[in-house]
């Protein structure tokens, strides 16, 4: 027992002295101090079995959190520039492409020509559904005709295409179209005709009763597709 706490009170003076010179040069922190104090014990008592190492264990210094990568947003393709009412920025009238409607459609031994278009307060359908009349508004319906020009009878699903339908009226934003329950709404419709057989299609808007005077054209977009078609009143 004499021979530890000499031992021990060896290694606190070599401590002070090692100490004084350190500080000279490197300052040390307690905790510093205190581990090495500890390493000095444990070399001076390893000898004495009865002497159990306890080194303490310094505080690891924390390693930088490394910086998240910046991730470019992909630029919106004009069926996804909107308002957040379905009715897209007028940015997107600057369209350079013009697409055939058949390659908006992209059906093959389908033909899609544009007729004609209506206005009207409501739109009453033979069984009795109606697109209800609304204060301040006006109903355009949009037709068109829908050909197969294939060989053998064909059914046609519109409802799967993401057919991007907007009406451009000169106003700030373009019209998104009205999902109806009207016989032949494109937006929905499924079709089966039989070789050289026709049908006619139609995608109704409600526009602001102001914008009536102002229809211009509507545009028709699937993925890269796009056709402006002009519009003349019937």
């Amino acid at each position: 027992m004499k021979k530890r706490i000499w031992i021990a009170a060896a290694a606190a003076a070599s401590l002070i002295t090692l100490n004084g010179c350190l500080a000279e040069t490197y300052p040390l922190t307690e905790e510093e101090q205190n581990i090495i104090a500890e390493y000095a014990a444990g070399v001076l008592l390893r000898s004495d079995a009865a002497y159990t190492q306890a080194l303490l264990t310094p505080t690891p210094t924390p390693l930088p959190s490394p910086s998240p990568e910046l991730t470019k947003a992909p630029t919106p393709t004009l069926a996804e520039k909107d308002d957040g009412k379905g009715n897209g920025s007028k940015e997107d009238s600057e369209v350079k492409e013009n697409s055939s409607l058949n390659d908006v459609y992209g059906l093959e031994g389908l033909l899609v020509e544009y007729d004609s278009y209506e206005v009207a307060d409501q739109i009453k359908e033979t069984g009795g559904y109606v697109v209800p009349f609304e204060s301040g508004k006006k109903l355009v319906k949009l037709k068109f005709t829908l050909t197969n020009t294939a060989g053998i009878d064909q059914v046609f699903d519109f409802s799967k295409q993401n057919i991007n339908y907007q009406l451009d009226c000169k106003e700030k934003s373009f019209i998104a179209p009205m999902i109806t329950a009207l016989s032949g709404d494109m937006l929905y419709m499924k079709a089966t005709l039989a070789p050289g057989e026709s049908c006619d299609g139609y995608v109704i808007f409600r526009i602001p009763e102001k914008a009536e005077s102002k229809i211009n054209n509507v545009i028709i977009s699937r993925d890269s597709y796009t056709s402006i078609v002009s519009l003349k009143e019937k």
